[in-house]
């Protein structure tokens, strides 16, 4: 929430024209609409740290890299107005390496979109280097888009009782609310005996109940509760992102100690099947 008088901060989404920055521009082009929010199109241009041959090649109109890079930038925009024309749209071409200035401009976003690899990534690769520095590093929630995300589903929210853990639940309720999608809360703890039992004997999970704890009281989100005691925590996470609209994860959790990204996060971040939304 913005105090009364200060501007909502608006949407953030990174394009380089790759097929990913494409539909992380239309994703975040949506979700600006359901939102109310503004849209920033951000294209990084790196090629001035290379070379002072920027302009025009004489007597070829609309050559060079800079026309280039103002082309790409244009194209951003114009995707983000053909999804959705009625949002306040607007396009930045900025010098700099895309995971230094999108971390910069992250103070100024309420949510920061990008793909999960752009045009400079390795195609074996399912998450890019920018997108792992920036889940790792955003001062605002960052939302990495999937070109498989289905077009229904659920708000997979996972929890584990940590403070951030906390704070994605609130951004996933609100989420759900915004795609009128139902809210399911996860909560996986390490296999063991002992917790197994322990699990047994419970009525409710604790952790699940401190995450309905923090939902409004007159919500009416549908919510489903899912707790387990498995062996490996992020490969259920990832189990159940294939059939989540999209999944948000708080940044680190109860055992990350001193990173800025939990192990968990990193292995849903690398493996999960649809989009994740990744809370600090």
């Amino acid at each position: 929430m913005n105090p009364p008088g200060v501007p909502a901060k608006p949407v953030i989404v990174g394009y380089d024209g790759s097929d990913g920055s494409r539909l992380a521009v239309q994703w975040a082009a949506h979700h600006a609409a359901a939102t109310g929010l503004g849209l920033v199109v951000v294209h990084c241009w790196v090629w001035p740290f290379f070379t002072q041959d920027l302009g025009p090649v004489p007597t070829v109109k609309d050559s060079g890299l800079r026309s280039a890079a103002q082309r790409i930038a244009a194209e951003g925009l114009g995707l983000a107005r053909q999804a959705e024309p009625d949002v306040d749209t607007s396009e930045r071409l900025i010098v700099g390496f895309p995971s230094e200035v999108l971390t910069r401009l992250s103070v100024e976003a309420s949510l920061l979109v990008t793909g999960t690899r752009g045009l400079g990534g390795f195609a074996g690769l399912l998450i890019g280097s920018v997108s792992l520095h920036l889940a790792a590093a955003a001062s605002c929630p960052i939302a990495v888009i999937r070109d498989d995300q289905p077009a229904n589903g659920d708000v997979l929210v996972a929890v584990d009782g940590s403070p951030e853990s906390d704070r994605a639940v609130i951004a996933a309720a609100s989420l759900a609310t915004t795609l009128h999608a139902q809210l399911r809360i996860l909560h996986v703890r390490p296999y063991s005996r002992h917790v197994a039992a322990r699990l047994a004997d419970l009525e409710s999970d604790p952790v699940i109940q401190q995450a309905l704890n923090l939902l409004p009281g007159d919500t009416d989100l549908t919510v489903i509760e899912d707790s387990f005691a498995e062996h490996s925590v992020p490969g259920v996470i990832v189990h159940h992102t294939r059939g989540a609209m999209i999944v948000v994860l708080g940044a680190k959790g109860n055992n990350t100690l001193g990173a800025r990204l939990g192990s968990t996060v990193h292995a849903v971040l690398h493996h999960a099947q649809g989009s994740v939304l990744v809370v600090r």
